[in-house]
């Protein structure tokens, strides 16, 4: 098709493809739904579903066309042009992400959804308007970018890629499509707040004068004493723009488990907030109080954002409705018809006939990332003992793998360790956490993809019950390193299903000159232990010098990758390699209450709201979490010293990592400021006082052990 376009409008408009019902697709027969598709304004060459995504990422964010294209590929993975006719291209031989079974995929849930919502044409939205088919297009179009993660997610479903003719292939996306669309997407009834949404991009509305704020940013409510919060505020200075037209804002969060209340900024639990990224020329942090920055919204409610100094940056649009007057149950179920999930509350009948007060406004606000940044969780480096995020490794001849049997006692797979006193121990390398990998080179080295092969069958009595692996007994773990964890499957808790959990563990080995081999394994249920692994796709990988840091990134993650929200990385820094991450880009979509509203609800709820002019202070619950504690002089190995754990709801026990043995133990933090806490134990009478440091995850302090000799000593460690 050839379009006649006047040389002074080139390159100005996007271009849209109607694709109606007299059409015939090559591949997959006649169109029974009708569609459209559409292409940035500088690349319309080829009109595809791909280009699609493209060009909503460009209308979504005023991204170029090159950012937006990026944007969607980290999303889905797909390492191909988008720009290019994916017919005409080769299936990747990789195990990567298919371009095409992509672009189908968009398609099949685009006339799935399109069929799901028809009846909503002609009916009112919630600003009064009167819904047609072109608002329903722009909405779907629009969810697509949220749904895309989920969408591609599909994509790993054993049943598609099990598929191996055209129509498997189809009925398989065909089900997939109608799962997500069913379970995630647009309906009739969320139709009348989205389209809502939509059109409030043509309304002009009036600046507002700077002003301190809270906003309700995401909640998940049981009772008064079991919640999570989560608030965006800014003081009047914060709020304030500065000369770049950018203004300030601090993340607040608070979980109370129990009536113990934990106070952090940024993270998904208090630990989390220790979290380093590289910014472009700095590792950097982002601590309590720290200020993140957001544009003055425009006329239409947009901004640009930078949260946690470039650990994401993007676009956020904003449509506001006056909820004034209105009950909160009322508002509440509105949200949550429409599909609206960041603010949970187990029985809304707590919501009572409560109203809105004067200048209550609800936000629906969608933000989507340009980019990510590297980032890392720095634990371990405290105690450089292999615990938490250091990456360990095991010793060349472990490495080197093998079968067990065939090798000399003490030798290769069946080579033995020491115990944290010099003792020689019959436990063999595989059954301890190895050392701390050092170097990316060493690490390479040492996940080579050749597992030690032990005795034929491997068995665990359960509830009971006996469990025997159908599999060889083979130790993957020790050569190979995690990607991550597809599943949910309990480990060790509840009713057995088997010998494994049916969660997928994924893997990498390092097999050659810059290539690595991707694996599935499935997971042990008593312990978690990496089993049966699989080659499902090979890639490259290549290391950068980010300041102080080396980043070793990998290529063409396999399709059973598509469910994590994030491509590792390997981070090597102060002599240690982490497990390191880049998260995706995924458009998300929230409900948010403005000051008034949110005060409003979260007294409702029995919640103090937080001052925005008065700086975060941490509580004794913004400790939890593992500490490993050692005597100073002694030894660094895994299995010296005890570990603390200060659990949500302000209890704590603790763990003799030597003896293999829980006791009991009480922790308590007498300063929230500075961590210090003191500790007693009823085993050995033994007692502590130190300190925590939140964001360095450091301990340290003086002992009194009366069994040890000598009895007073001091103590380090660290965070998990």
């Amino acid at each position: 098709m050839t379009l006649a376009v006047p040389n002074a409008d080139v390159g100005k408009y996007p271009v849209i493809a109607v694709v109606g019902t007299d059409a015939v697709d090559a591949d997959n027969g006649p169109v029974t739904v009708a569609y459209t598709m559409s292409a940035p304004a500088d690349m319309v060459g080829v009109v595809s579903p791909l280009t699609t995504l493209v060009q909503q990422t460009v209308a979504s964010t005023g991204a170029s066309t090159a950012d937006a294209a990026k944007s969607v590929q980290d999303v889905t993975g797909i390492t191909a042009s988008l720009f290019q006719d994916f017919t005409k291209v080769a299936a990747p031989t990789d195990g990567s992400v298919s371009a095409a079974i992509v672009a189908r995929m968009v398609v099949v849930t685009t006339q799935t959804q399109q069929t799901t919502v028809a009846s909503a044409i002609g009916t009112t939205a919630i600003d009064g308007s009167t819904i047609t088919q072109a608002d329903l297009d722009k909405a779907i179009q629009k969810k697509l970018l949220e749904l895309l993660p989920a969408l591609v997610t599909a994509l790993s479903d054993p049943a598609l890629l099990a598929a191996t003719t055209p129509a498997a292939r189809e009925a398989a996306l065909l089900a997939a499509a109608t799962t997500l669309v069913t379970s995630g997407s647009l309906t009739p009834a969320s139709a009348t707040t989205v389209v809502a949404i939509n059109n409030q991009a043509t309304v002009v509305a009036p600046a507002a004068a700077p002003a301190a704020y809270i906003q309700l940013a995401s909640l998940t409510f049981t009772d008064a004493s079991n919640y999570f919060v989560r608030l965006l505020t800014g003081s009047l200075a914060q709020a304030t723009p500065d000369s770049s037209n950018n203004a300030r804002y601090v993340e607040r969060r608070q979980r109370s488990s129990g009536g113990n209340l934990a106070k952090w900024g940024s993270g998904s639990d208090p630990a989390r907030n220790a979290d380093l990224n590289w910014n472009g020329s700095a590792w950097v942090g982002c601590p309590i109080n720290f200020e993140n920055t957001s544009s003055v919204r425009d006329a239409q409610g947009n901004s640009t954002y930078s949260y946690c100094d470039k650990r994401e940056t993007g676009k956020s649009s904003r449509a506001t409705f006056d909820i004034a007057g209105k009950t909160m149950a009322e508002v509440y179920a509105q949200i949550r018809a429409a599909s609206y999930t960041n603010l949970t509350i187990a029985d809304a009948t707590a919501l009572g006939s409560a109203t809105f007060p004067a200048g209550s406004a609800l936000f629906y606000q969608t933000n989507t990332p340009l980019t990510e940044a590297f980032a890392y969780y720095p634990a371990g480096a405290n105690n450089a003992a292999g615990f938490s995020n250091v990456v360990t490794q095991y010793s060349a001849p472990v490495a080197a793998g093998g079968d067990a049997s065939a090798q000399a006692a003490g030798t290769g797979c069946n080579v033995f360790t020491v115990n944290a006193n010099g003792t020689p121990t019959t436990t063999r390398e595989r059954d301890t956490n190895g050392s701390s990998s050092t170097t990316i080179e060493g690490l390479i080295a040492a996940k080579a993809g050749t597992p030690c092969i032990f005795a034929p069958t491997s068995s665990f009595t359960y509830g009971g019950i006996s469990y025997t692996t159908p599999d060889a007994n083979a130790g993957w773990g020790i050569t190979t390193v995690s990607l991550g964890k597809v599943g949910t499957a309990p480990v060790g808790i509840g009713p057995a299903p088997g010998f494994y959990t049916g969660n997928a563990l994924l893997r990498v080995a390092f097999t050659g000159a810059n290539a690595v081999t991707y694996y599935a394994c499935k997971e042990r249920f008593d312990n978690g232990g990496i089993r049966a692994c699989v080659p499902v796709g090979t890639g490259t990988y290549t290391i950068a010098t980010l300041g102080d840091a080396r980043v070793m990134t990998l290529t063409s993650p396999p399709v059973q990758a598509a469910p994590l929200n994030y491509n590792r990385v390997f981070v090597e820094r102060g002599g240690l390699v982490y497990f390191g991450y880049q998260s995706k880009p995924l458009v998300t979509n929230a409900a948010r209450l403005n000051t008034t509203a949110s005060t409003a609800m979260l007294a409702q709820l029995g919640v103090t709201a937080e001052d925005p002019s008065v700086p975060l202070a941490l509580t004794a619950g913004s400790y939890t979490g593992t500490w490993d504690i050692r005597g100073a002089a002694a030894p660094v190995t895994p299995i010296n010293g005890i570990s603390v754990f200060l659990n949500a709801n302000g209890s704590s026990s603790c763990f003799d990592k030597e003896a293999a043995s829980s006791f009991a133990c009480s922790v308590t933090v007498t300063d929230a400021a500075t961590g210090a806490f003191t500790y007693s134990n009823s085993k050995d009478a033994s007692t502590a006082s130190g300190s925590f440091n939140f964001l360095a995850g450091t301990t340290s302090g003086v002992y009194h052990d009366p069994t040890s000799t000598p009895p007073d000593g001091d103590f380090v460690g660290g965070r998990r």
